[in-house]
């Protein structure tokens, strides 16, 4: 081995303790029997001076290295500087050009501060509010089924039946992974008119006995309306249907059963749970509602909602409080709702007027609309068309609480305007209409009556329908069906001519009643007509003249 070895600075490298290791096990190795004794003595003797030096030189290389970084960072630093420097002589002389006094390198690293705060928090700010649109864009994606672009820059007007009114189906049921979760709570139809912007609605009872046919849930052919959802759901999920399907199903044999009950044709359906109503009435702050005993208790009671309150108070409500108060019917220990499902129904108006009513108000309030918007995409499944949605919400922004007009099918005080009883079917308690189970005759001329009311009901335009063409009661079967519609049919009979492919509306005097051949002019799709000569002898007392074409024959 070479001794004295010069590094390229000058220095002797010191020996590396791996090395001397071993050449201490050679030694060893070469007498294994004194290897003991030596150990000993090694471990008695000082060091020798060959180890002072190593260690004396090993500490002169420890800061000859801690000294070159020093240089290094110092270099660093100064370049740093002088960078610095360059940037704030650049600076000055912007701002010399604009008459500003320059700043001193204390004050420009000072500024330099902020600026990196600032964007630091506008990088957050940024970050959180990408989340807040990506979150946003899904709520929207829920809410306009998977047609954003559509509804954005496409406006539709909503249809209508033939009196010109749009009628919507709305009806709750419990959360996912609730009891009963597929069962209707609520069943409400709103009947819109989007010229006069005046809404009616009506509430089913739950309870009413209705047909339907639950192949794979029930096993029935009849049931409680509140099945009826449920029922389609669950037979088109067991024959393989996906959500989005079954969904679909559920909502049409509802809306199909609430034309037959109400006679409406029903043009859009909305179906949420309870939570998107607990969400929105807690995004608007609460709503102030009037408690009444319809039964004239002094107070309202509910054991299985804890609802417990005086009669004839106005109480603030958050979101479940609300919904405490919209599913009380006294149904065990109950005060103040003798009524059971219809005072329950006449509640839930009340909660859902004063909801709409508060909602309205928060026009500019951008955080409650987005909560509400949050919770709709989640909680709700609607039949609107993406095209269609800004127009259904610029209508019901258009809309306060004194516009929008119950229409009650229970009325204790009035047994005329009662139009449901309750009773037995086999063992089960129902609802019945009281012209017997399945006959919605009178409740059907009593919604017409009032949705189409006003200037038709004051015309009273007396009609004849007269059947022009070979179809057999063709005449007879539309009669019903205008009757129906609040119409008054003096009679039926046939047309000279049995070749009429269209329907035809004729009127004796233009203008005399303006009000009621625009319905019939909707309904029929034609425009009214003076009536003809070979027609002037039939219903001399008419003041209408409907001869049914083949386009409205079976």
């Amino acid at each position: 081995m070479k001794n004295n070895q010069q590094s390229i600075d000058g220095f002797t490298p010191r020996r590396r303790v791996n090395s001397l290791s071993q050449e201490n096990d050679k030694k060893r190795s070469r007498d294994p029997v004194s290897k003991t004794i030596k150990q000993e003595k090694n471990h008695l003797k000082k060091p020798e001076n060959d180890s002072k030096e190593e260690i004396e030189l090993a500490l002169q290389n420890l800061e000859i290295e801690e000294n070159q970084e020093n240089e290094r960072r110092e270099r660093m630093a100064s370049k740093r500087q002088q960078k610095l420097l360059r940037k704030l002589e650049k600076k000055n002389v912007k701002r010399e050009k604009k008459n500003k006094k320059p700043l001193s390198i204390e004050q420009f690293k000072r500024r330099r501060a902020v600026r990196r705060i600032f964007l630091l928090i506008l990088i957050i700010i940024v970050a959180f509010g990408g989340y807040k649109v990506y979150k946003q864009f899904k709520v929207l994606n829920k809410i306009t089924n998977g047609n954003i672009i559509s509804a954005i820059i496409e406006k539709k007007k909503l249809k209508s039946d033939s009196n010109g009114r749009t009628n919507i189906l709305i009806f709750g049921t419990s959360p996912k992974g609730w009891d009963g979760e597929n069962l209707t709570d609520s069943v409400m139809v709103a009947s819109v008119n989007q010229d006069s912007k005046k809404i009616y609605t009506v509430s089913l009872p739950r309870d009413l006995w209705v047909k339907h046919t639950c192949r794979t849930w029930l096993g029935t052919t009849a049931g409680k309306l509140n099945e009826t959802y449920g029922c389609a759901y669950y037979d088109a999920k067991n024959s393989g249907s996906n959500e989005g399907a079954a969904e679909k199903a559920g909502q049409q044999a509802l809306a199909s059963t609430a034309k037959d009950i109400l006679g409406l044709d029903i043009q859009y359906v909305i179906h949420g749970n309870w939570k998107v109503l607990i969400d929105s009435i807690n995004a608007v702050g609460g709503v102030d509602v009037l408690v009444e005993a319809y039964d004239g208790s002094k107070r309202v009671y509910d054991v299985a909602t804890k609802i417990n309150y005086v009669s004839g108070q106005t109480y603030h409500m958050d979101g479940n409080t609300a919904l405490a108060f919209s599913r009380a019917r006294g149904s065990e220990g109950g005060i103040g709702l003798s009524g059971s499902n219809f005072d329950r129904e006449r509640n839930q108006q009340k909660i859902l007027k004063a909801a709409f009513a508060k909602i309205n108000q928060q026009k500019m309030n951008p955080i409650a609309l987005m909560a509400i918007a949050e919770s709709l995409g989640e909680n709700v499944h609607h039949s609107f068309e993406a095209t269609e949605l800004r127009t259904a919400a610029e209508l019901a922004q258009e809309f306060n609480s004194g516009e929008i007009t119950s229409l009650p099918l229970i009325n204790e005080k009035d047994a005329d305007a009662n139009y449901f009883s309750t009773g037995m079917i086999g063992s089960v308690s129902a609802v019945i209409p009281k012209a017997g189970t399945y006959d919605y005759s009178q409740i059907q001329a009593y919604i017409s009556k009032n949705t189409v009311g006003g200037e038709i009901v004051k015309e009273n335009a007396k009609i004849l329908v007269l059947n022009g063409t070979n179809y057999s009661g063709l005449a007879a079967q539309e009669q019903k069906v205008l009757k129906k519609e609040g119409l008054n049919i003096q009679d039926i009979d046939s047309a000279p001519k049995r070749d009429y492919k269209k329907t035809k509306i004729y009127y004796r005097e233009k203008d005399s009643k303006p009000a009621t051949i625009k319905k019939l002019e909707l309904k029929y799709s034609t425009k009214s007509e003076k009536l003809p000569t070979d027609l002037s002898k039939f219903g001399e007392n008419s003041d209408i003249i409907i001869v049914l074409g083949e386009d409205n024959g079976n």
